[in-house]
């Protein structure tokens, strides 16, 4: 129901510059990005790549919202799928970003149906106007993908049988389908992207390796990723389970201690294995 209320009720577009956040009353389409922002299909799903963060720059992008008082939901209450028209929209509010790293933050700005703009409320009132900012000093984090979650806390009400019925919830589904990439010197391709939210090899350097080495591997679900080290006979020398995010996740191996030579490496999700070769000298 949920995500029926908020298909209807929200309107949503995404700029990057660099201004304060401001809700904007003239934009009324349906979905509105910033050239800097795209859709990246997967075999499983479209994900929208938000402008890209530069390592060690400044970053800042922008979210507008429209709010309606009210739409048009399809809701099943035991009995099969039924639609309500209208539903009354009292407002929807940003509750958090999901997998926003460490060294971003948020803040929104409203304006209600009179006009009135609030500065740092993330509440917006049904037939008003929202803003929402991500941004960033600077960059600090690890290159890679971050897939990002909108929690949106809606209060609503709906007839039933011509009895009002409040709907007070926290809605995880709808948006959950952005990625902040952050990359070095503007270079990670487009298909990195698509990779990095699939269960794939991304790569892994220095190799051959002398002191360590750093892996790179996308993953499609939050998990355990289990990696093995073996030698040319097949021995296992070495073994950790690691806690995978799903999009962009790399680890970092300390090989000062092995014998240099030629070994192999797996990385498995329990439904798939990935194997190949590192150099140690």
């Amino acid at each position: 129901m949920i995500k029926n209320i908020l298909f209807l009720a929200c309107t949503f577009a995404c700029t990057f510059v660099y201004a304060q956040c401001v809700p904007d009353t003239d934009f009324t389409g349906l979905l509105g990005l910033s050239d800097g922002a795209y859709e990246v299909e997967t075999e499983t799903d479209t994900s929208t790549t938000l402008p890209h963060a530069i390592l060690g720059e400044s970053y800042e992008t922008f979210f507008y919202m429209r709010i309606p008082t009210d739409t048009a939901i399809t809701y099943d209450l035991g009995s099969g799928p039924q639609d309500f028209d209208p539903v009354f929209i009292t407002s929807i509010g940003v509750n958090d970003i999901l997998g926003l790293p460490s060294d971003f933050a948020y803040e929104c700005a409203s304006q209600d149906a009179s006009g009135t703009i609030t500065e740092n409320n993330c509440v917006f009132e049904g037939g008003g106007y929202g803003c929402l900012k991500l941004s960033s000093d600077e960059v600090t984090t690890s290159v890679g993908t971050y897939p990002l979650t909108v929690a949106l806390d809606i209060v609503a009400t709906y007839e039933v049988f011509g009895l009002p019925i409040p709907v007070e919830v926290t809605d995880d589904t709808f948006l959950n389908y952005l990625v902040l990439l952050v990359e070095e010197n503007n270079n990670t391709s487009t298909a990195e992207i698509v990779d990095a939210r699939t269960f794939r090899h991304l790569g892994l350097y220095p190799n051959p390796a002398e002191n360590y080495f750093t892996l790179k591997f996308g993953n499609n679900q939050s998990g355990i990723v289990d990696f093995r080290l073996y030698d040319l006979l097949g021995n296992s020398i070495y073994s950790n389970k690691l806690q995978a995010n799903i999009g962009y996740n790399e680890m970092s191996f300390d090989c000062s201690n092995i014998i240099p030579g030629i070994y192999s490496y797996t990385l498995s999700n329990g439904d798939q294995i990935i194997t190949k070769q590192v150099i140690i000298k």
